[in-house]
């Protein structure tokens, strides 16, 4: 699916994603990862240890929240919510990871880096839906 003009936008910010994911007993769990925006994808990197990649290993089904920093004309705050499916691969690219540093800390080189971390793995989200509050939702699409 193609992300939307307004949500690239805010997604290019530093605002951080939160990333929910199912346990095995069903339940959610969340995390706060930064993204990137990769063509029609959104990326982040993490460890592969890490409770979110065991569950996104058994079920792909992933869904992040996006909050802006906005209000719309009724008084909301925008949100951007993202639902997709992961697919993980085996590493995290440098340039990926200076990027992610840049764009939420404005350094390369940060002790969150993943640069040198050897169990990072990179995280990529196909989106199939987007909803919440913004100009990112259209008629047809509903929260």
């Amino acid at each position: 699916m193609e992300i939307p003009a307004a949500a690239q936008a805010l997604l290019g910010t530093d605002a951080v994603a939160h990333v929910w994911t199912r346990n095995p007993d069903g339940s959610p769990q969340v995390s706060v990862v930064w993204v990137l925006v990769s063509g029609d994808e959104i990326l982040f990197g993490t460890d592969r240890a890490s409770r979110k990649v065991r569950n996104l290993g058994r079920d792909p089904s992933i869904i992040l929240s996006i909050e802006d920093t906005e209000r719309n004309e009724r008084g909301f705050q925008r949100h951007l919510l993202i639902r997709g499916r992961a697919t993980i691969e085996p590493s995290v690219p440098v340039a990926m990871v200076d990027a992610l540093c840049r764009k939420y800390v404005g350094l390369a080189s940060h002790p969150l880096s993943l640069r040198n971390a050897p169990g990072a793995v990179t995280v990529r989200v196909e989106v199939e839906r987007i909803s919440g509050v913004g100009p990112w939702v259209t008629s047809r699409v509903a929260a």
